[in-house]
């Protein structure tokens, strides 16, 4: 789901049929004389992922490219199991995206995001 304005209203995006969110948090070496091993402790989260689907004019929404080519992070709203929509990751994303085109296959859409401010994972009650 996405909101472009950035708000907290997102639309259901009908053409995505894939999506991955990394959850990586940077490491930071802390490593001291006489150690005997490497030693980390965690820094911030980098969060980041992709987004794919296919092209279909009446379906693939403006919304998505109007992000892609403007310059305000989209609200997103990513949720794993529709038969429990009560469970899903959300946040400000920048979002970069391309578009595949063959003659041998059906064509496709993509999208990179990183974070534009803070995630969070949501449980409803």
């Amino acid at each position: 789901m996405i909101d472009p304005t950035g708000g907290s209203t997102p639309v259901r995006v009908s053409s995505v049929d894939a999506w991955d969110l990394d959850l990586a948090k940077d490491r930071v070496d802390v490593t001291c004389f006489q150690d005997t091993n490497k030693q980390t402790v965690s820094g911030l989260p980098s969060y980041s992922g992709s987004l794919s689907g296919v092209w279909d004019a009446s379906t693939t929404p403006a919304e998505v490219f109007d992000v892609i080519f403007g310059s305000v992070p989209a609200f997103l709203k990513l949720v794993p199991d529709t038969l429990d929509a009560a469970v899903f990751f959300a946040g400000l994303a920048n979002l970069d995206g391309a578009i595949s085109v063959s003659a041998k296959g059906a064509v496709t859409w993509s999208g990179k995001f990183d974070a534009a401010g803070p995630w969070s994972m949501e449980v409803a009650p």
